[in-house]
């Protein structure tokens, strides 16, 4: 029995300060734990202690039918042992709601909350279950309302900091992300996506202050929503606000991980994008040139767009010519991909109003087209075009 204490105390710490993707890799020590605990004589604390285990297992995708296994089979336990209103089998009961698939949860769950009300901590998780279901069975409405109510109430019984209050708001979240996306594909709907959008970024700052009082600043589960609410902020056009989000997730990824590691290498990309798209290139480009060689491809080339769109065409230039002579390498240096590149960059030069350097690099598709056999004419001819337009904006500019 202490075996058993120890190791799912190891395991509700882990999911507690876990990230969506380690939850998952999660599921089969939780199975493992509830099937040797299964014969366990302990108790009611053992069996409220399986009962936890099986309700994080619900929560994992493919796992709820293994989940209401294991929670029947506490229940019948708890049922001989417990009375009615006992917090320990409300929980399972509302547990056992939640995970079964046979769609009777919403009535489960309405009835365990008219009989217990909010009296307890375990009124909010009924409310968590309650409103999941409804969600599930695609009453997003009721889902809302349920949620949204419960947030404070569970504040106020259990705790700001508590996991029930915790799951209310992730809860939420989902519910308020999705109407984003449902509301902004109706008819005057933009207010309310728009409204939508704000009890989303209400609840996930709520929510990281919880993550790091319990976890500490810069813990993984904390920089993964500080990601997700940055990418909120994207989404509403607060693009100051996502920025600044989006920098202090880097600094967070750069001192806990180092600055090779690929979590770094995403957060540094992603600001990087932001900046662009903040049109400040000059931020951009020193972020991607810290990725190196090995991540050559899509990073070299915003590398080279962060220059142009800072006005360093040389730089650029010098970048592009770089991925050039990776390609060459892979392809070929007549292969049609590494020609389609040259035409991509002369266009490039061509958006950008730079017609010396689009020239270069339209003579190179055109001298890689005629050398071609078979010579494709319709392509050295659009080739052609696209060299006399650039060398006619280059007599325009006078340089």
């Amino acid at each position: 029995m202490d075996e058993f204490a120890r190791v799912a105390e190891g395991l509700e710490a882990a999911w507690a300060a876990g990230t969506d993707d380690e939850r998952k890799r999660l599921g089969p020590r939780l199975d493992s734990a509830l099937v040797g605990a299964a014969g366990l004589d302990g108790g009611a604390a053992v069996l409220a202690r399986r009962a936890r285990l099986a309700d994080l297992l619900a929560e994992i995708d493919g796992c709820r039918d293994r989940a209401a296994g294991h929670l029947r089979g506490i229940l019948d336990s708890q049922v001989r042992l417990l009375d009615a209103g006992h917090p320990d089998l409300v929980f399972s009961r509302a547990a056992l709601a939640g995970a079964d698939p046979g769609g009777k949860g919403v009535e489960v769950l309405e009835g365990l909350l008219g009989e217990i009300g909010a009296r307890h901590a375990v009124g909010a998780y009924v409310r968590l279950r309650l409103g999941q279901a409804y969600d599930r069975g695609g009453d997003v409405h009721t889902a809302r309302r349920v949620l949204r109510r419960a947030v404070p109430d569970a504040v106020r019984v259990a705790g700001a900091d508590h996991p029930y209050t915790l799951g209310l708001r992730f809860a939420l979240i989902d519910v308020y992300e999705r109407d984003t996306v449902r509301y902004a594909g109706l008819h005057r709907g933009a207010l309310r996506a728009f409204r939508s959008l704000v009890g989303a970024q209400r609840q996930y700052h709520r929510a990281i202050e919880s993550l790091e009082r319990l976890h500490g600043s810069g813990a993984p589960v904390v920089l993964v929503n500080l990601e997700r609410l940055a990418d909120l902020y994207e989404r509403m056009g607060t693009l100051g606000a996502a920025t600044a989000q989006y920098e202090y997730a880097l600094q967070w990824h750069e001192f806990r991980h180092g600055a090779d590691a690929p979590q770094t290498r995403a957060a540094r990309d992603t600001l990087a994008r932001v900046y662009l798209r903040g049109r400040h290139p000059e931020r951009a480009v020193p972020l991607y040139a810290a990725g190196g060689e090995e991540e050559a491809g899509d990073a070299l080339d915003d590398l080279a767009e962060a220059h142009l769109a800072a006005g360093d065409d040389a730089a650029a230039h010098d970048v592009y010519e770089r991925l050039l002579v990776l390609l060459a390498a892979r392809d070929g240096a007549d292969a049609p991909e590494t020609v389609r590149y040259m035409a991509e960059v002369g266009e490039a030069f061509d958006e950008a109003g730079r017609p010396a350097r689009a020239v270069v690099w339209h003579e190179r598709v055109v001298e890689s087209l005629t050398r071609a056999e078979p010579r494709d004419e319709r392509a050295l001819a659009v080739a052609q075009e696209h060299l006399a337009a650039a060398r006619a904006g280059l007599a325009q500019s006078g340089t």
